[in-house]
C-alpha cells in the first residue's frame, strides 16, 4: 500500500528534529551555549528559534492561543525580554548581536520546550491529510506567502529547520567536537 503524501511529510519533518534532539542531547549547558563572536548565535539559539517556529505552527494548524511559549510564560520564566525578538517572538529577522546575546536557560530547560513544541506541531502535521496539502491556513507575515497553502508552508519550514541543523553542526564541529547529526 502507498502511503501517504502528508504522511511521508510527517516522517521527514518529524525525523529532522529527531536528529537535532539527538545531537544536542550529548551536548553540554556550556557547549550549547558557546559562540566563537558576538555576531553568531550559539547551538542554543538556533533550538530555541527552531522550537519557537514548531510550536508557532503548530498553532496555525490547531487554533490560536495554543502556543506553550504563551500558554507556559516561558519568556518571563527564562527572563528573556520579547522585545526585538523578531516575528512573533521566533527570532525571525533579529538583530545578529541581538540574537548572539540573547541567553538561553539552561540545557534541560531548552530541550523539554523543544521536545513539547515539536511533538505538538508534529502531531499537528500528522493530522492533515493529502487533501488538505493547499488548504489555506493564516499566512506568514499576513501576506500570501504560498497563498497561506499548509503543506508548501511546511515544506518550507522544513528546509529552514535543515539549514539551522547544519548551522548548529557546524557550530559542534568548530568545537572539536563530532558535528554530524545523521552519522
Amino acid at each position: 500500500m502507498t502511503e501517504s503524501i502528508m504522511a511521508e511529510i510527517a516522517r521527514q519533518y518529524r525525523r529532522v528534529h529527531e536528529n537535532l534532539l539527538a545531537l544536542a542531547d550529548g551536548l553540554t549547558d556550556e557547549q550549547i551555549g558557546w559562540t566563537p563572536n558576538e555576531t553568531t548565535p550559539c547551538v542554543g539559539f538556533h533550538i530555541w528559534h527552531l522550537a519557537r517556529w514548531a510550536d508557532y505552527l503548530q498553532e496555525i494548524i490547531n487554533g490560536r492561543g495554543s502556543q506553550l511559549w504563551d500558554t507556559e510564560s516561558l519568556a518571563a520564566r527564562w527572563n528573556i525580554e520579547t522585545t526585538g525578538l523578531g516575528y512573533a517572538q521566533t527570532g525571525m529577522e533579529m538583530d545578529d548581536k541581538m540574537a548572539a546575546s540573547l541567553r538561553m536557560p539552561r540545557k534541560e530547560l531548552l530541550l523539554a520546550y523543544a521536545r513539547r513544541a515539536f511533538a505538538l506541531a508534529e502531531q499537528a502535521i500528522a493530522t492533515l491529510t493529502d487533501d488538505r496539502f493547499y488548504s489555506v491556513y493564516e499566512t506568514l507575515h499576513g501576506e500570501n506567502w504560498h497563498d497561506g497553502q499548509i503543506g508548501p508552508i511546511i515544506l518550507t519550514w522544513m528546509e529552514h529547520d535543515n539549514r539551522h541543523l547544519g548551522m548548529i553542526e557546524g557550530l559542534v564541529g568548530v568545537q572539536g567536537l563530532h558535528g554530524s547529526a545523521d552519522s
